[in-house]
């Protein structure tokens, strides 16, 4: 078989199958075996075990989906993938990848994927879906890479959609809400006004506000800018190139910032230190900066002080989706919005287009005027 001494016999209910590869470094025989409950099932698992060999993929049994999975996880956090997306991958791998982790990688089929994938579609949203389906073609791919076989079986695989109902819809905060929100950020002694003002006003991401030092965040010049060059990410990088951008601020984000510039100075003078410009721009009263978790608990307790209804069920990132209502239905255009954000135009429109207010919204007056004379002629 392919040039290898092979044999088939009974054994207990079915048959075993061996491979004759000689002699093994520690001096035993080297037959790897293969069962099956017939001759011709037997015979098909010798073949591709001869086929492995020839490809030279391991022909190690033991090694199983659960267990390609974590290596490719591992391997990640060793190449210094950000900690929260490592602990979002080992709850994927804990709670959907663990389903079918016990099956050997050599035994699995495009049919396990699919069966399987099925079933998280009744309970996972279409993002959270494909972001699992993703992990596990990756983890096979680098299964591939070190030899434990030789295809994807997960990536012709069609992924069902997921639960729509899954889904967190974002939204955004009224005009009025956005009003009593920046009142409040412009109350005395407010420590995370300055922040949520710009954040509402400027449309920043919260890892390019977390990340924003005042070497990029210019108060005092007749056009107040801030700078937007790196985030709050593992390596510092911004999320797309179409990120690097300059805004010019709006008074009542300059007043805010100016009023928390002085606060945030009073603050680092009390131990003994200097607000310089590498220091971050927001900042907690120890003096780090916020992350994500730590900024959504001011700013959930800022809403309550705002007399907004259950701050709970409001995220951070509500801002930047409140910044693109306020200006679209103001009548911005799309393309400086794009800009304003740091997307492309058609990035916008993807991710933002349950607010944005219609691009020919004056049509429908013409719209009217044309086809409702058709429609009194008809009903006359």
């Amino acid at each position: 078989m392919n040039g290898y001494k092979a044999s088939i016999y009974p054994e207990g209910k079915g048959f075993t199958g061996v491979l004759d590869l000689g002699w093994k470094a520690d001096g035993k025989r080297n037959r790897p075996k293969r069962k099956g409950p017939t001759k011709a099932v037997v015979k098909d698992k010798l073949a591709k075990l001869a086929k492995d060999l020839d490809d030279k993929v391991t022909t190690d049994r033991s090694v199983t989906v659960l267990r390609v999975a974590t290596e490719y996880v591992d391997e990640l956090e060793r190449a210094g993938k950000a900690p929260r997306t490592i602990s979002t991958y080992r709850s994927f791998v804990k709670n959907h990848v663990s389903k079918i982790g016990a099956i050997k990688i050599k035994d699995f089929e495009p049919l396990h994927v699919s069966v399987w994938l099925v079933e998280l579609a009744a309970k996972l949203s279409p993002e959270t879906l494909r972001k699992v389906h993703a992990l596990l073609t990756n983890a096979i791919n680098r299964a591939i890479v070190y030899r434990y076989v030789n295809e994807n079986v997960s990536l012709p695989v069609a992924r069902p959609q997921g639960r729509k109902d899954a889904l967190r819809e974002s939204k955004s905060f009224s005009v009025a809400q956005t009003d009593s929100i920046l009142k409040t950020c412009l109350s005395p002694h407010q420590r995370f006004g300055g922040y949520l003002a710009l954040a509402l006003t400027s449309g920043l991401r919260i890892d390019e506000l977390n990340g924003l030092t005042w070497e990029w965040l210019d108060l005092d010049s007749d056009e107040p800018t801030v700078y937007v060059e790196r985030a709050a990410r593992t390596d510092g990088k911004l999320k797309t190139e179409n990120s690097r951008r300059g805004l010019t601020l709006g008074g009542v984000s300059v007043t805010a910032l100016k009023d928390w510039r002085g606060i945030q100075r009073a603050e680092f003078a009390a131990r003994g230190e200097i607000v310089s410009k590498e220091t971050p721009v927001f900042t907690r009263p120890d003096g780090s900066a916020y992350t994500a978790i730590t900024a959504r608990q001011e700013f959930r307790a800022l809403l309550a002080v705002a007399g907004i209804a259950n701050p709970a069920e409001w995220t951070l990132r509500e801002t930047r989706t409140t910044f693109v209502s306020i200006m679209s239905h103001h009548g911005i255009a799309r393309e400086i919005i794009a800009d304003m954000c740091g997307h492309t135009l058609k990035t916008l429109e993807r991710h933002y287009r349950k607010v944005l207010a219609p691009v020919h919204r004056q049509s429908a007056s013409v719209i009217d005027a044309v086809f409702g004379q058709a429609a009194h002629a008809l009903a006359a």
